[in-house]
């Protein structure tokens, strides 16, 4: 079941944002923000940006839980009109489905849903910085710095509802963030080497696997949910 976000309380409200807005992403945006301020080398922007779409991955985790529910309360309320327009736009130029944006934050791509035209790994240098520009400066993060100076003032129904009025904002900031990355071409994996351990369980498995034991591939998995994959890369 889909959860609902009215039925939280102030309180547990409170403790949900302390946890978004205390994700990865905002931490390595911050370090983003000053590699790019010193002039970094290109390796060194890539490193940053495997951290930074990892925390993004595990934030876009934690909020399309609550996409129904947070929509359902931006479109049924003429207090959020100017949200609601945003949203309207972000939908109308959405090409993916929703397991399909699971699937390219994990490099992967559904059969039905359009490849990435975009392949981040093969940006010129300088288009590869001014996509990080571009990403640093997402409005997103306005908006949690906005959340932050909130959760800092003393309670009352006012703050409440601003709260939750700027929470709103921050998760169509996300939407949006969302929908430039669909266009991106990622797989944060892609070129890492193996840890010694992780190479010592593989062979562990291959033994396994030699003495009879079964296993199943991705393609299994997803033939036994329906689900047909490609790959993007």
């Amino acid at each position: 079941m889909t959860p609902d976000i009215t039925k939280i309380t102030s309180q547990q409200f409170h403790d949900w944002i302390v946890s978004i807005v205390n994700g990865d992403i905002f931490t390595s945006r911050e370090r983003l923000i000053a590699l790019l301020a010193e002039g970094a080398t290109h390796e060194a922007l890539e490193d940053e940006f495997r951290e930074f779409f990892n925390g993004y991955y595990v934030l876009a985790l934690e909020l399309e839980e609550y996409e129904e529910s947070i929509l359902g309360i931006i479109k049924g309320s003429g207090a959020f009109a100017h949200l609601k327009h945003r949203v309207s736009a972000v939908e109308a130029q959405r090409k993916s489905s929703p397991l399909g944006r699971e699937a390219r934050r994990m490099g992967l791509s559904l059969h039905d849903d359009p490849v990435p035209g975009i392949k981040v790994g093969e940006l010129p240098s300088n288009e590869f910085r001014r996509l990080m520009q571009t990403l640093g400066n997402w409005q997103i993060f306005v908006s949690r710095e906005r959340l932050v100076k909130l959760m800092e003032t003393k309670e009352s129904i006012e703050i409440v509802d601003r709260l939750r009025a700027e929470f709103y904002e921050f998760f169509v900031c996300y939407l949006e963030l969302e929908l430039f990355l669909e266009n991106y071409d990622y797989d944060p994996d892609d070129g890492l080497e193996l840890r010694p351990e992780f190479i010592e369980e593989l062979e562990r498995e291959e033994e396994y696997i030699r003495s009879g034991g079964k296993m199943y591939t991705l393609e299994e998995v997803a033939e036994e949910l329906g689900i047909e994959l490609k790959c993007m890369n």
